[in-house]
C-alpha cells in the first residue's frame, strides 16, 4: 500500500512537473515574467528564487501544480513592468504559453517511446488461436491461425495494439479487419458487423468480448529475466539459465511449472548454465492477490520470466524517432476516440478512472518492469495533455477557447462571462471527478 502510494505520487509529480515546465519555458521565451513555479500544495518543503525572480516551490502534497505569471488584471503592475505581464502579450504568444503544457506532455510521451524503441520493442505474433462460438466474430470467415494486420485501418504489431484499436471502435456499426490466413501471403480484408458488440471495459478486455482468442505463445524453459531481489534471484537463478527439471519432473509444460510455483512449496531445480548442470532450491515468495471471484488468496511468486518465440526489434536513434512519432500519434488517436465515446455515451462512464485506479495500475505496471511502467507513464501523459485541451474553463483548452473568441470579436471576453463559465467548468470537473472516484471504490 505504501509503495503504491509513493509510486502514484512520483508518477503524478513527473507529469505535473513536465506540464508546468512547458508553460514556464514558453512563457520565459515570450518575455513573460514568471513569479512562481510550484509543484504540489500545502506546506512548502523546498523553495528557491532564481536570478530572474522566479520562485521555485516544492510542497508536501504533490497532487498538482501551477505557474504564476505576472498579470496586470490581478496584480499591481508598474508601467515599466507591464510589458512583462501575461495579459499584455499578443494572442499568439498567450496561446503559445497556454498550449505549451499539453504539448510538453506529448513530447514526454514521444521521448519515452523513442527510448523504448532503442532499448528494444518485443512484439508477439498477432495470430488467431480461436474464434469463440456465438461471438460477434463467429459469423466471419477468419480462419484459425490467421495473422491480424490491421483493425479499422490501424496497423497492429501486437495484441496490445489490437486492444487499443478495438477500444476506438466501440459504438461503431462495423469495422474492417485485415488478416493473412495461415499458410498464405495475400492479405484479406473483411467488413465485420459490430452493432451487437457490447463490451464493459471494467470487466473484460475488448479482444475477448469480440470473440478473439490469441494463439498462445510458445514458452521456452530458458529464463529471459530474473527480477532482482525476488525468490528466483535469491535461489541463484540467472537470466539465460535453462530449467531442465523441477522436483524430478522434466520441464515440458511451463503452465504446470507455474502452477507448482503458485503452491508456494520449496522446489528442487536442475538448471543448465553455460554447459554445466546446477542443482538449486527455489522457495517462492507468498503474496496476497485477488482471484477472479474477487476473493483474496495466497499465491507463490518466483520473479522469473520465460523466453518466448516473440521478436525483439531494436532501432537506432534516428529510426527510433519515427517509431516515437508513430506510437505517440496512435495513442493520441485512441485517447481522443475514447473521450469522444464517453461524451456520446458509446462508452460507459463506468470506464472513467480516478487516482485510486491510476495508483494501482502504476504499481502493477512497475511490477512488470521499467519498460511496462514507461508505457503506462507515456499513456497517462498523453491522456493528461488531451484532457487539458478540452475546451472547459479551468483547463488549458478553456483558456484557448477564450482567446479564440477574443480573436474573432476583437476584444477579450468580459470578466463576468469568464467567471460564470469558470463556475460551470468547476461543477462539471467535480462531477467527473466524483464519478471517477465512485468507480474507483466500486472496483
Amino acid at each position: 500500500m505504501i509503495w503504491t502510494t509513493v509510486l502514484f505520487l512520483i508518477t503524478i509529480s513527473i507529469l505535473v512537473a513536465i506540464h508546468e515546465f512547458g508553460h514556464y519555458w514558453v512563457a520565459r521565451r515570450c518575455g513573460v515574467k514568471v513569479e512562481r513555479f510550484s509543484i504540489g500544495f500545502g506546506p512548502t518543503i523546498f523553495k528557491y528564487k532564481s536570478k530572474s525572480g522566479t520562485e521555485f516551490v516544492l510542497s508536501i502534497v504533490p497532487l498538482g501544480g501551477y505557474v504564476k505569471m505576472l498579470d496586470s488584471r490581478v496584480d499591481d503592475v508598474s508601467d515599466e513592468e507591464k510589458q512583462y505581464a501575461f495579459d499584455q502579450q499578443s494572442i499568439a504568444k498567450r496561446a503559445a504559453v497556454i498550449s505549451a503544457g499539453p504539448i510538453a506532455n506529448f513530447i514526454l510521451a514521444f521521448l519515452i517511446y523513442w527510448v523504448i524503441a532503442q532499448v528494444g520493442i518485443m512484439t508477439y505474433p498477432v495470430k488467431v488461436g480461436q474464434i469463440l462460438p456465438g461471438s460477434v466474430l463467429s459469423s466471419t470467415n477468419i480462419p484459425q491461425g490467421s495473422e491480424l494486420k490491421s483493425i479499422a485501418g490501424i496497423k497492429v504489431n501486437d495484441w496490445r495494439d489490437v486492444q487499443l484499436a478495438l477500444v476506438g471502435e466501440i459504438g461503431q456499426n462495423s469495422m474492417a479487419i485485415e488478416y493473412v490466413p495461415a499458410g498464405q501471403n495475400t492479405p484479406v480484408t473483411e467488413q465485420v458487423n459490430i452493432t451487437d458488440w457490447n463490451v464493459d471495459l471494467d470487466k473484460e478486455d475488448p479482444v475477448t468480448a469480440l470473440g478473439l482468442v490469441p494463439q498462445r505463445l510458445k514458452l521456452l524453459p530458458i529464463l529471459r529475466e530474473v527480477i532482482s531481489g525476488s525468490a528466483a534471484d535469491k535461489s541463484g537463478l540467472q537470466a539465460g539459465d535453462k530449467i531442465i527439471s523441477y522436483n524430478g519432473i522434466t520441464l515440458n509444460d511451463w503452465d504446470n511449472f507455474a502452477s507448482t510455483i503458485e503452491k508456494g512449496d520449496t522446489m528442487s531445480l536442475n538448471v543448465e548454465r553455460e554447459g554445466r548442470t546446477l542443482s538449486l532450491k527455489l522457495t517462492p515468495e507468498m503474496r496476497t492477490v485477488t482471484g477472479q471471484d474477487g476473493q483474496t488468496i495466497e499465491r507463490g511468486f518466483a520473479g522469473l520470466t520465460p523466453s518466448t518465440d516473440a521478436v525483439v526489434t531494436q532501432y537506432n536513434p534516428l529510426s527510433a524517432v519515427w517509431q516515437g512519432v508513430k506510437q505517440t500519434g496512435f495513442m493520441m488517436k485512441v485517447v481522443v476516440k475514447s473521450f469522444y465515446q464517453l461524451v456520446t455515451g458509446a462508452l460507459s462512464l463506468k470506464n472513467l478512472s480516478g487516482p485510486v485506479t491510476i495508483a494501482k495500475t502504476a504499481d502493477q505496471s512497475a511490477s512488470y518492469g521499467i519498460v511496462s511502467y514507461l508505457y503506462f507513464l507515456a499513456f497517462i501523459s498523453i491522456s493528461l495533455g488531451i484532457v487539458n485541451l478540452i475546451p472547459l474553463p479551468m483547463l488549458d483548452g478553456g483558456h484557448l477557447l477564450f482567446l479564440l473568441v477574443e480573436k474573432i470579436k476583437g476584444s477579450p471576453v468580459s470578466d463576468q462571462i469568464q467567471s460564470v463559465f469558470y463556475r460551470i467548468g468547476f461543477v462539471l470537473l467535480m462531477m467527473v471527478m466524483g464519478i471517477a472516484l465512485f468507480n474507483d471504490f466500486s472496483r
